[in-house]
């Protein structure tokens, strides 16, 4: 061994120095994307938008959801407050309505200001079903239905009926003509 080659080993070990250890890789998402990921998820009611927003997966913020209690807590308040906020936004524009710009030959020549009717159908269903839903029951109640009466008021008709097809007094030629006549 020459004396170059016992340096460049020596060189490439380590110090005997004692080193604090590696710290190890944090397991999970950290404290703070955590709170972008709550944050965003209040903001538009939307995990997908959230998680893409926080740089994390959908999978593992739903897994942490369904591990972590507090995290589901905190989840679930996010996610009120981002409903809370669409609902919020589709009443403004149901009844001030958003502005629509008009083009013509590629410019801009104006703007109208529209209401979403079919928006604040589907508000008031949502908020008052009892008036607006088409489910809704109609003004007169349905008349009551006894099986009992109707039975016994047609029992005349059917003794009646079974006492003319034992006579033999039934018109049975007339309706086999007009049987035959539709092709049955």
């Amino acid at each position: 061994m020459t004396k170059s080659s016992k340096a460049r080993r020596a060189s490439a070990r380590p110090a005997r120095n004692p080193v604090s250890p590696a710290p190890q890789p944090q397991r999970g998402p950290s404290a703070t994307s955590l709170k972008s990921f709550l944050h965003f998820l209040g903001r538009s009611g939307s995990v997908t938008f959230a998680a893409l927003q926080s740089k994390l997966d959908r999978r593992t913020v739903y897994r942490l959801k369904a591990n972590d209690e507090q995290f589901a807590a905190q989840w679930d308040e996010a996610l009120n407050l981002g409903i809370d906020r669409l609902q919020d936004d589709a009443m403004q524009r149901a009844l001030n309505g958003s502005e629509r710009h008009l083009w013509r030959n590629g410019k801009q020549v104006g703007s109208v200001l529209q209401y979403d009717n079919k928006l604040l159908q589907f508000l008031l269903r949502a908020h008052r079903p009892e008036i607006y839903s088409e489910k809704r029951q109609s003004a007169a109640p349905p008349l009551p239905f006894d099986l009992a009466q109707r039975l016994a008021a047609s029992a005349p008709r059917a003794d009646a009926y079974d006492e003319a097809k034992r006579a033999g007094n039934l018109p049975t030629e007339k309706r086999n003509a007009k049987t035959k006549k539709q092709g049955g």
